[in-house]
């Protein structure tokens, strides 16, 4: 296990040697363009186009993707235009956020490996389920930015593997024994939890401030929430679904259930919620073989 030692970490001094990290130094530049996009409501289709078409990778990608069993369409997509007629708009955006993450969650040992599919997994259908919620109630928060919030909420769970490596893990472990939330085993083995650090790598990314705001905040506020806490409500609800669903594991072995008190402070009802784990438990299967298909 870390112990004690490594709460005697300056936090300013943990952030820096996290901001050396090369996922963190290095943003997905096209997450930054797709955001940016998102939030201009003068932008549309040819925008996402551009920005797709510029980054050979993430072109190449998607079209692979939208040429395999993922979509299971029985033409052949030759072009992002054709992607962008067929799976929609919303989706290519979310797509393409996807993909521009994806790397970070294969690095590591096998252990590491299966822990961060896991999280992949639950990162996808936590995003899924917030983009969804995010259309059935009124909130500060569109549903491409509920998206990707919930894709890139844990986060921080990625860099402490990337900087703690098997260390992490033990953290991880003690969560799992003792069935314990694991933002709490962090916080008294590292002095500080994935949400916190999951702030500051979306500060180091410039994303959106509703985005690192929910981030930072997604385990200290946790409800009732009044209107202009809605995004992170959104996110906490987003995440419980995504757990009842087994979709894949985010570390947390102590999550909160979708019919949780607090949940109603949102106005979502039992019948949206349902509608939602539905989906998510008939897409799980899915979001493993994007990752695969990301490589």
């Amino acid at each position: 296990m870390i112990g004690t030692n490594s709460k005697r970490i300056d936090l300013d001094t943990l952030r820096t040697e996290l901001q050396g990290i090369e996922a963190v130094k290095c943003p997905p530049s096209i997450l930054q363009e797709i955001l940016l996009v998102v939030e201009n409501p003068r932008s549309g289709a040819k925008e996402v186009e551009n920005i797709v078409e510029r980054d050979m990778s993430c072109s190449l990608k998607l079209l692979k993707l939208a040429n395999s069993a993922y979509y299971g369409f029985s033409r052949q997509v030759k072009t992002i235009r054709e992607a962008i007629v067929i799976i929609g708009l919303d989706g290519v955006k979310n797509v393409a956020m996807s993909l521009a993450v994806a790397d970070a969650f294969k690095k590591g040992t096998p252990a590491e490996r299966k822990f961060l599919e896991d999280l992949w997994v639950h990162s996808m259908a936590t995003a899924t389920a917030a983009s969804m919620l995010a259309k059935e109630v009124a909130s500060e928060i569109s549903p491409s930015l509920a998206y990707c919030s919930g894709l890139v909420h844990d986060i921080g769970k990625v860099i402490f593997k990337e900087h703690f490596g098997a260390n992490y893990m033990e953290v991880f472990g003690k969560a799992r024994e003792g069935k314990l939330p694991i933002s709490l085993v962090e916080e008294e083995e590292l002095g500080v939890d994935h949400a916190r650090v999951g702030g500051w790598v979306a500060d180091a990314w410039d994303l959106p401030e509703v985005i690192t705001w929910v981030l930072r905040e997604h385990h200290s506020k946790t409800g009732p929430w009044d209107r202009a806490e809605k995004p992170i409500g959104l996110l906490a609800l987003a995440d419980a679904i995504a757990y009842e669903s087994k979709a894949g594991h985010g570390g947390n072995f102590k999550p909160r259930r979708t019919d949780h008190p607090t949940f109603a402070s949102l106005g979502v009802d039992d019948k949206a919620i349902k509608a939602v784990q539905a989906e998510i438990i008939k897409r799980a299967g899915r979001f493993s073989e994007l990752l695969r298909l990301a490589g």
